[in-house]
C-alpha cells in the first residue's frame, strides 16, 4: 500500500497521528533523566569534524533496492523519504549522530491501517529501554519516550555495539567518555592559563637582599604605574623578567596531537581525513587509498548496516536495501577507467553498464541498416 501512495497522502496520513510532543510540557516525573552529560562531546573540534565527516560518508551513499540479489530499477518511497516531515539526508543524519555519540538510535515507526506510512528519529537520551522480566531467556522489551510506552512493532532499535546483557548498545563516544572529557580538560586549561589573571606572567629580581616590606612597596609601585600597556618604572637595583612560555614549552601542542589522534581512534576514521599528523607515518597515495578502504569496511560499514536493517523492516517480504559501496571507493580517474576497460574486455560489463556507474545516460545503438539486394 505504501509505495502506491504519493508523498502528500503519507504527510496526511502521518499528521494524523505523529504529533511531536515537546519535551518542556512533560512532567517531571514522567520525563525520563537526560543522560547527557556535563562534557558536550560537540564543543570538541575532533569529535565535531568525527561526526560531520561520517555523516557525509553515509549520506552520500546511494542506496538501492535489491530482489533475489539483483537490483531492482526503482526504490520505494519509504527508502527515498523515511520521514515525510524532513529530507533523507537529515534522517541518515539524525541516525548516524545518534549512533556515535549514545550508541543507539530510536526509529518510531508511524503506521495507519496497518502499513507504515512515516517514521521519525526519537532522541536517544529521552528514551528508557526496559524488560518485563518474565522470561529471562526470551526479555520483551519495552520502549518509553515522554511518558508514552512503545512495543518493539513501534520502535526499531538500532544499535552500535551490541554487548550481550546489555539493553542498550555502545557508542564510540559513550564507550569512552574518559579520552573525552579528558581532551576537554586539557582544552579548558590551556584557555585558563592564558586568560586567568591569576597565572604569573613575571616577576620582578634583583640582587640585593629583599626584606618583606621591600618587597611590598616594590609591588605596589609596579600596580600603581597604571595598566599593562603603560610603561614601566622600575625601582633601583630592580630588574623585570617576564615568564615567555611558548605553547610548545607548556606541551600543548603535543597534548592536542594526542587528544585527536585519540579520538579520531576511537571513531575509526584515519588521521588523514581528520586532518591529524601522525608520528612515524609516511603518507603515499598508496596507503592512504588503503585506508580509505579499510575506512568504509570497518567503520562506515557499522552505521550503514544498521540502517539496511531498518530498512529492510520497512521493505516488502523479498526487498532488501543495500548501500552502493563503489562511491565511497572510487579510485582516480585513470584506474577506474582501467578497470571499466578490463571489464569491457573480459566482457562482464558493457559500455552502457560502466556509463551507468559514471551517472552518464546510456548509448542508443544506430539502427542496423539490412543490404537489399539487387
Amino acid at each position: 500500500m505504501t509505495d502506491r501512495l504519493s508523498l502528500w497522502e503519507r504527510v496526511k496520513l502521518a499528521g494524523r497521528v505523529l504529533t511531536r510532543s515537546a519535551v518542556d510540557d512533560v512532567p517531571e516525573g514522567i520525563r525520563p533523566p537526560s543522560r547527557v552529560a556535563d562534557c558536550d562531546p560537540l564543543s570538541l573540534s575532533t569529535v565535531f569534524r568525527g561526526v560531520q565527516v561520517l555523516q557525509t560518508a553515509i549520506t552520500g551513499l546511494p542506496i538501492h533496492e535489491m530482489r533475489g540479489g539483483v537490483k531492482l530499477d526503482t526504490v520505494s518511497q519509504l527508502v527515498l523519504q523515511p520521514d515525510v516531515n524532513r529530507s533523507r539526508r537529515d534522517f541518515l543524519a539524525d541516525l548516524v549522530a545518534s549512533m556515535v555519540l549514545d550508541g543507539n538510535a530510536f526509529v518510531r515507526l508511524v503506521s495507519y491501517a496497518g502499513d507504515v506510512v512515516s517514521c521519525e528519529v526519537l532522541p536517544p537520551h529521552l528514551v528508557v529501554v526496559s524488560d518485563d522480566g518474565q522470561d529471562p531467556a526470551a526479555p520483551r522489551l519495552r520502549y518509553s519516550y515522554l511518558g508514552v510506552d512503545y512495543t518493539p512493532d513501534q520502535i526499531v532499535h538500532l544499535k552500535f555495539l551490541n554487548v550481550p546483557g546489555r539493553l542498550r548498545g555502545l557508542g564510540p563516544i559513550s564507550a569512552a567518555r574518559e579520552e573525552v572529557e579528558g581532551a576537554k580538560m586539557a582544552r579548558d586549561y590551556k584557555t585558563r592559563f592564558y586568560t586567568d589573571s591569576s597565572n604569573l606572567k613575571g616577576y620582578l629580581k634583583t640582587d640585593k637582599k629583599v626584606t618583606p616590606e621591600y618587597a611590598k612597596q616594590a609591588k605596589t609601585d609596579w600596580k600603581a604605574s597604571g595598566t599593562a600597556a603603560d610603561i614601566k618604572v622600575l625601582g633601583e637595583n630592580l630588574t623585570y623578567v617576564p615568564l615567555d612560555m611558548k605553547p610548545a614549552d607548556l606541551q600543548f601542542l603535543e597534548t592536542q596531537k594526542f587528544d585527536t589522534t585519540q579520538i579520531a581512534r576511537l571513531l575509526g576514521i584515519p588521521a588523514s581525513i581528520m586532518l591529524a599528523a601522525v608520528d612515524g607515518s609516511n603518507l603515499t597515495y598508496s596507503n592512504i587509498e588503503q585506508s580509505w578502504i579499510e575506512f568504509a569496511d570497518y567503520t562506515l560499514a557499522a552505521y550503514a548496516g544498521e540502517i539496511e536493517e531498518l530498512f529492510n523492516r520497512l521493505l516488502p517480504r523479498g526487498r532488501t536495501a543495500a548501500f552502493d559501496w563503489d562511491s565511497s571507493r572510487r579510485a582516480d580517474m585513470s584506474d577506474r577507467f582501467n578497470a571499466y576497460k578490463t571489464a569491457i574486455d573480459a566482457g562482464w560489463m558493457d559500455v552502457n553498464e560502466v556509463r551507468a556507474r559514471e551517472a552518464l545516460p546510456p548509448l542508443i545503438a544506430a539502427p542496423q541498416t539490412q543490404e537489399v539486394k539487387q
